[in-house]
């Protein structure tokens, strides 16, 4: 009596998988700020990278302060110029979903946005693009100035 092949690669994908517990586990929050593309996905983990990347599109020579955060660390604040962009790559954290929360300066105006990734079906990238009308978010709609 023996094991048959379908119950044998059943059983080899579940130790592939109870494997890459630890690794998952501890990149659940890593995060990095990258300049251009990345492969967007990570054979090291079973979870694709998100990445969020915002660009200054400002006519006008107008720069901005951008200021972003996830539940576990500061990015930090950057001046961005026009044709200057942040772009960071996150892990997925799988228990919480993952969240960025930013906030833009510009001249007198402050704007507030969160990205949060819990599903599948929601961007890998997101591109956020600012204007000296309005931030432009993944999903085309507009957060104007105020």
């Amino acid at each position: 009596m023996g094991i048959s092949n379908t119950n044998m690669i059943l059983l080899l994908s579940f130790f592939v998988l109870l494997s890459q517990i630890p690794t998952l586990l501890a990149a659940s929050n890593d995060h990095q700020q990258v300049v251009g593309y990345k492969e967007q996905f990570d054979w090291k983990g079973l979870f694709p990278k998100l990445t969020i990347q915002i660009v200054n599109d400002m006519s006008g020579g107008e720069a901005f302060l951008l200021k972003c955060r996830t539940d576990d660390d500061d990015l930090g604040v950057h001046k961005l110029l026009p044709g200057q962009y942040c772009l960071w790559e996150f892990r997925k954290n799988i228990f919480l979903g993952t969240r960025v929360f930013c906030r833009i300066k510009w001249r007198q105006y402050i704007v507030r946005f969160k990205q949060l990734w819990e599903y599948p079906d929601e961007c890998k990238i997101c591109f956020y693009q600012v204007t000296n009308e309005a931030i432009i978010t993944p999903d085309d709609k507009k957060i104007y100035w105020k």
